[in-house]
């Protein structure tokens, strides 16, 4: 679905208590830790903030709210936190409870199994 080099994009359905939401081309940001749903949606679906949290972004750091939504992406889906903010798109948290990777030849996503090493 990438249409830019370097960019990858997913289809991605947004679950709520209201409902849900089919996102065509949401951006795949692996430098974002966290997933962000816009709020406009987010409010449409009954999704509510539990908290706010400060994130990190260029130039120093801003809050947001943060809720719980179940985000589907090609097949796999898991209730998963996101940014309530101003648009969407996948962070490197939801590609991996997910089970994904990025291809970056071929920009895009790819099944990758978790990784696991037992405590010392």
């Amino acid at each position: 679905m990438a249409t830019h080099v370097g960019e990858v994009y997913a289809r991605m359905r947004v679950h709520g208590p209201r409902g849900s939401v089919e996102l065509e081309r949401v951006l795949v940001d692996t430098g974002a830790t966290h997933s962000m749903v816009d709020r406009t949606i987010a409010d449409r679906l009954g999704i509510p903030p539990e908290r706010r949290t400060r994130f990190a972004v260029v130039g120093g750091t801003i809050e947001f709210p943060v809720g719980l939504a179940l985000l589907e992406i090609e097949g796999q889906s898991f209730r998963v936190p996101v940014i309530l903010g101003d648009r969407n798109l996948v962070g490197l948290t939801t590609l991996e409870i997910l089970g994904f990777a990025v291809d970056p030849v071929e920009n895009k996503l790819i099944p990758k199994a978790g990784v696991l090493y037992p405590a010392a």
